[in-house]
């Protein structure tokens, strides 16, 4: 199944405005779901004595995929061609969404002054080390509380049941959580990575036991489908890095494939999205970055500088 959030641009009589749909397609096609969706806004439409605007509606799937345009609302479109000019428009959403890995200058060219707050060693050093020297150098950062050891992720990855990748272990090893990497998402603690994974896998459980039965997402072919993959459900195989503390994790897809070890974000409302960046070392990258070309995050998200990430959105 798939959910779609639709707004419509109406007028009726002398006002007008948006009017926001909401719905369920009995499908997993996103053609299917935007024509379900075009359906509804006409017979809203005819329902309320509305007309709709010649201009495009915004469509959301999932929660996470768009908004895209939506032309044709009007009835100057069949439904056949609306939902064939969704899919090309979140064709092209996902596109423009791809993360991309900038050109990186080595930490070894900034070369910051060893005053005794340079970024611990750890005993898997390798290529996050050097980007985290970077981050830690170009954003001041101060006060990093200190990582996990060695037996501290041993036990970790014993409660999951599965070995991490070695980035994950290794940014756990330089740093305690605290700090807001990415726009409105804090880095857990390892305790609080342990806590996340349970919280996520107990509300799991509680939802499958509320599934009518026979419609329980097959977890295990979400569990082997490739890294990158929707998962409609968490999966052990998701370790959770940071939070928004509003209901969604930043997490580390460790299933196999080409995007094995890709961040993702997941909620209970959308479940897992699409990947956001194809490694932890990818998103430090990117933070780093953004701050030394002033290069704004997202949707405008800019930081200060000043001792730690705070982040600030033009709107």
């Amino acid at each position: 199944m798939i959910a779609w959030d639709l707004t419509v641009f109406y007028r009726r009589g002398d006002t007008g405005g948006g009017q926001g749909l909401h719905g369920l397609s009995n499908s997993d096609s996103v053609v299917q779901a935007a024509r379900d969706a075009a359906r509804a806004a006409r017979e809203w439409a005819d329902r309320t004595g509305s007309t709709i605007k010649a201009v495009p509606g915004r469509l959301l799937i999932n929660g996470v995929l768009g908004p895209i345009d939506l032309p044709g609302l009007d009835g100057s479109s069949s439904l056949d061609e609306v939902a064939a000019g969704a899919e090309d428009a979140l064709h092209q959403w996902q596109v423009q969404q791809r993360p991309a890995v900038p050109e990186y200058e080595s930490a070894s060219a900034i070369e910051p002054e060893d005053d005794g707050t340079a970024p611990r060693s750890v005993s898997r050093g390798g290529e996050l080390t050097v980007l985290w020297q970077d981050l830690a150098a170009t954003a001041a950062l101060e006060d990093v509380a200190a990582g996990a050891t060695d037996d501290d992720l041993d036990a970790a990855e014993n409660h999951t049941g599965y070995q991490w990748p070695d980035e994950v272990r290794e940014l756990f090893q330089l740093q305690g959580g605290g700090i807001e990497i990415v726009p409105m998402f804090r880095l857990l603690s390892l305790d609080e990575t342990l806590t996340t994974w349970d919280m996520w896998t107990q509300i799991n459980d509680d939802l499958r036991e509320r599934w009518p039965e026979g419609s329980a997402p097959d977890e295990a072919a979400i569990r082997s489908a490739p890294a990158g993959s929707p998962a409609e459900v968490f999966i052990p195989d998701l370790i959770p890095i940071a939070d928004d503390a509003a209901g969604t994790s930043l997490c580390v897809d460790t299933r196999p494939g080409d995007l094995h070890s890709c961040v993702v974000e997941y909620s209970a409302s959308a479940g897992g999205s699409r990947p956001l960046w194809v490694s932890v070392n990818a998103m430090i990258a990117t933070v780093v970055d953004s701050i030394r070309n002033r290069r704004p995050l997202h949707d405008g998200w800019t930081t200060t500088t000043t001792g730690t990430l705070i982040w600030y959105s033009d709107d």
